[in-house]
Order: C-alpha cells, then sequence, then structure tokens
C-alpha cells in the first residue's frame, strides 16, 4: 500500500506539474496574440505613412504636367496667341496654327484626365478634379473654338471621361450663360 500511495503522490505531482504547463502555454498563447495585434497595429500606421507618402508623390506628379504644359501657354507668345486665337476661332486659324490648336487642346484634355483618373481612384481629392481642373477646361472648350476642337478630339479619349466632362459643360453652360457645343454649321 505504501507503494500505492507514493505512485498516487507522483501522479498528483505530475498532474500539477502539467497544470502548471498548461496555465503557462495559456499565458504564451495570450502575450503572442497580443503581440500580433500590436504586430498588425505597427504595420497599420507603417501602410498609413506609406500611403501618405504615395498620395503625395501623385500630387506632386499631376502638378508637375500641369506646370509643363502651363509653361508651354505662359512662356511662349506664339503658343499663347494661338491658344487664344483657336478658342475665339475668328478669325479661323490657318491649316498649321488650326493643326497646332488641336494638339493643345488634346494636351489640356489628357491633362485634365490624368487628374480625374487620379480623383476617380482616390489618388487625389476629388475636389483637385471638381473644383480645379474640369473647370479650367470647361474655360476653354466652352469657348466657340474650344466647343468645336472638344468635339473633334474627345473621340480620342476615355468614354467615362468624355461622359462626366459633358455632364459638367452642361451645368456650367447654364450658371455662366455660354454654349459648351460647336455651333452648327
Amino acid at each position: 500500500m505504501a507503494e500505492n500511495t507514493t505512485s498516487e503522490g507522483k501522479e498528483e505531482v505530475l498532474q500539477q506539474r502539467r497544470t502548471r504547463i498548461e496555465y503557462l502555454a495559456l499565458i504564451a498563447e495570450i502575450v503572442s496574440a497580443i503581440a500580433v495585434v500590436i504586430s498588425l497595429g505597427f504595420v497599420g500606421l507603417q501602410l498609413r505613412g506609406g500611403n501618405t507618402v504615395m498620395l503625395r508623390n501623385e500630387s506632386n506628379a499631376t502638378m508637375a504636367q500641369w506646370s509643363t504644359f502651363r509653361a508651354s501657354v505662359y512662356t511662349d507668345r506664339d503658343t499663347a496667341m494661338i491658344f487664344q486665337s483657336g478658342m475665339d476661332a475668328t478669325p479661323p486659324l490657318d491649316a498649321a496654327d488650326r493643326l497646332r490648336f488641336l494638339y493643345l487642346m488634346r494636351e489640356h484634355a489628357w491633362a485634365t484626365f490624368q487628374i480625374w483618373d487620379r480623383a476617380r481612384k482616390g489618388l487625389v481629392p476629388d475636389a483637385n478634379f471638381r473644383m480645379g481642373a474640369a473647370p479650367d477646361y470647361l474655360r476653354v472648350i466652352c469657348t466657340p473654338g474650344g466647343a468645336a476642337a472638344w468635339a473633334e478630339i474627345k473621340a480620342e479619349l476615355p468614354e467615362p471621361y468624355v461622359a462626366d466632362m459633358d455632364g459638367l459643360a452642361v451645368s456650367y453652360a447654364q450658371t455662366r450663360g455660354v454654349v459648351c457645343q460647336p455651333a452648327a454649321e
């Protein structure tokens, strides 16, 4: 019977050790779960910072593209005169100047598209398009020559962008009393 008691005592000690090990394992699981949550929080902060940098880079790239276009107009008087004459459409441009004007209009349209596309994808605030690039381009396409050029070049641009610009042109024309469609010939 003494052997039986000793055996029961060993079993009891082993059971206590198993219980302690189970508790320690449970505590270790809890600690590791907390560590995982903390590390995920840290990764989230890093992603947020990276996204902020990426958004800033997108804005900088957009600004650089626009600066190049604007510089082509304000640093070269001939380009500015062709742009103005093309928008006025009086007198009509000769073939070479019309070609140059249409290329300026395409460049302006594609630069505006880049902001529209970035705003649609959430890379820049929507206001960059709605309050900046769109009204700027509408001031151009809602002129006699601009409307005619827009009608000619919009087939070369993505349809959703053209639909947005045409929709904005309707309200722009109504509020400003201008015509954004080419005159019927």
